[in-house]
């Protein structure tokens, strides 16, 4: 079964969403069947360049006011952490563009160590309110998954992988992906959101057996190019 994933690394949702499919697929037991995972870039925020701006001061922006953004960012961290991740928006995050980021990710894809760097990515964000468009913090990523600091620096001194990352980036919009984390099952069912690990198993389990529909699974946690709920 071939699952592609459109994400990006600033996306709360994406990362929830990453440990509920996860947990849904280990709640297949020994019916899971074999997967192959593939990572694919989303841009939350495209206009973001690669001067840091503060998180909470970009949200102010965008939401209107201090206190919505902090509701919003409670509510956030508190799904994340009942789900075992130690997510913390008091880490200084800012808002930067995360095409490097995805670059690495897929030299990651090509090394076969998307999962182990993409995990980093997040955490470093999430858990460390690193900014994701420092080579350092790339470097540091990448580490994660055995690719050498050498390798990430020759990626970011040119222009590799980024028509490949633009050509996806091009297929998320030809496919009608507005809003991430976006699972699409062997190139036909499409499940949206951080959805609960019982409706991941559910949807896999049916799809597996080769039922004519994909079950319609509800709206789960996401985010897309206007932010995230």
């Amino acid at each position: 079964m071939k699952i592609d994933i459109w994400s990006d690394v600033v996306c709360p949702w994406c990362w929830i969403g990453k440990h509920r499919f996860q947990q849904g697929v280990a709640l297949l037991g020994d019916d899971a069947p074999d997967i192959e995972v593939h990572w694919h870039p989303f841009l939350l925020d495209p206009d973001a360049g690669t001067t840091p701006v503060p998180l909470r001061e970009a949200y102010v922006a965008k939401f209107g006011s201090a206190e919505r953004t902090a509701q919003i960012l409670s509510q956030t961290q508190t799904t994340a952490r009942a789900e075992g991740l130690p997510m913390d928006f008091d880490q200084g995050q800012v808002r930067v563009t995360t095409l490097p980021a995805h670059r690495l990710l897929w030299l990651a894809g090509r090394e076969g160590v998307q999962a182990a760097v993409g995990e980093a990515l997040f955490r470093a964000h999430f858990v460390e309110g690193r900014n994701l468009a420092d080579p350092q913090t790339l470097i540091a990523a990448a580490a994660a998954g055995g690719i050498a600091a050498e390798r990430v620096t020759a990626l970011l001194a040119g222009d590799e992988g980024l028509p490949e990352i633009q050509a996806q980036l091009a297929q998320a919009q030809a496919l009608g992906i507005q809003s991430v984390p976006t699972f699409v099952v062997n190139d036909r069912y499409a499940i949206q959101g951080a959805q609960p690990p019982e409706a991941f198993a559910q949807a896999l389990r049916q799809i597996a057996a080769d039922m004519p529909e994909a079950p319609a699974a509800a709206q789960g946690g996401q985010c897309d190019v206007d932010g995230c709920p």
